[in-house]
Formats: structure tokens, C-alpha cells, sequence
């Protein structure tokens, strides 16, 4: 409960949470400097993410 509004407080403020979705994490993934983003698991539940540089 204290994650997305203590992200909201600081510059980035992204406020991702749990329920950010694949095309917005791939975009931060990405803007951090990561060039390949796959999913590698995924159940009813979670999804996997691999970042690669």
C-alpha cells in the first residue's frame, strides 16, 4: 500500500503498482536501458519479464 503513492511523491513518479500491465513495464524497462524484453513465464496470476541489455 505505500509503493505507488510514495512513487507518486518523487520526480519519476511513475506508479507502476501491480496492476502496471506489459506494454507500460516494457516501457520503463526500456527507458532504462534494457534492448530485449520477453515474457518468459506467465500463470492465471504473474507474468515473467526478461530484460537483457
Amino acid at each position: 500500500m505505500g509503493c505507488v503513492p510514495t512513487s507518486l511523491s518523487q520526480e519519476v513518479g511513475a506508479a507502476l503498482g501491480a496492476q502496471a500491465g506489459e506494454a507500460r513495464l516494457r516501457e520503463v524497462i526500456s527507458a532504462g536501458g534494457f534492448r530485449t524484453v520477453r515474457r518468459a513465464a506467465e500463470t492465471s496470476f504473474n507474468m515473467i519479464l526478461e530484460a537483457r541489455p
